[in-house]
């Protein structure tokens, strides 16, 4: 990939196109910041390098336009921002060396958060991140990847009340470029992912 982040803010062409698509929130609840880049590594300085185990709650395979976009929502337990990210980006990159699509999007929600898909927007996304490998054929999508997360912590209703962090394109270079896991989430449904296919219109509308 020549380039895995805009440093740009999403268009709002974008944030219409996939709030409508994909049915959640462009904010986690809370305002949407810019961090320095040496704030920004300081951060993920941690031990988790690749984030942390995480649970598949369910991998959606939605038709838009002739296009293949796979929505993937999964849960970590008690996790940092950073963590959740890195989560994210770690399943983005597995889900797209399993399955060929236009888009991709993994959204990281807490243990305790809501399990219905209609409920997965604004405060109960802890992170997402948005890949496209081809981005110029996704209306909107001006680089491969978006990455955004949550710095709060979860409260016990597993939802996320704190700034919206924004990653730029060094950034989340330096953290994959540490990363020594690819694996997937553990899917608890023993018999692969739990998928849906239907055009987004329709994924959108429930």
């Amino acid at each position: 990939m020549k380039a895995i982040l805009s440093k740009l803010r999403p268009s709002k062409r974008l944030v219409i196109i996939l709030s409508a698509a994909f049915g959640v929130s462009a904010a986690s609840g809370g305002a949407a910041v810019y961090v320095g880049r040496d704030k920004i590594l300081t951060r993920f300085a941690g031990p988790s390098v690749s984030g942390l185990d995480c649970t598949a709650l369910r991998t959606l395979k939605l038709d838009h336009k002739g296009q293949r976009w796979i929505r993937m929502h999964v849960k970590t337990d008690r996790a940092s921002g950073p963590d959740r990210i890195r989560t994210a980006l770690r399943v983005a990159g597995a889900l797209a060396k399993r399955e060929e699509a236009d888009l991709y999007q993994v959204v990281v929600l807490d243990a305790a958060g809501p399990e219905d898909r209609a409920s997965v927007r604004g405060a109960a996304i802890g992170a997402e991140v948005l890949f496209a490998p081809g981005p110029r054929s996704v209306p909107g999508m001006d680089e491969p990847f978006r990455a955004s997360y949550n710095e709060a912590a979860a409260n016990a209703a597993g939802r996320f009340h704190g700034k919206v962090v924004t990653l730029e394109l060094d950034d989340v270079r330096a953290i994959m470029a540490k990363m020594d896991d690819r694996s997937m989430c553990i899917d608890p449904s023993a018999t692969g992912d739990v998928a849906a296919v239907a055009p987004a219109e329709e994924q959108a509308s429930h």
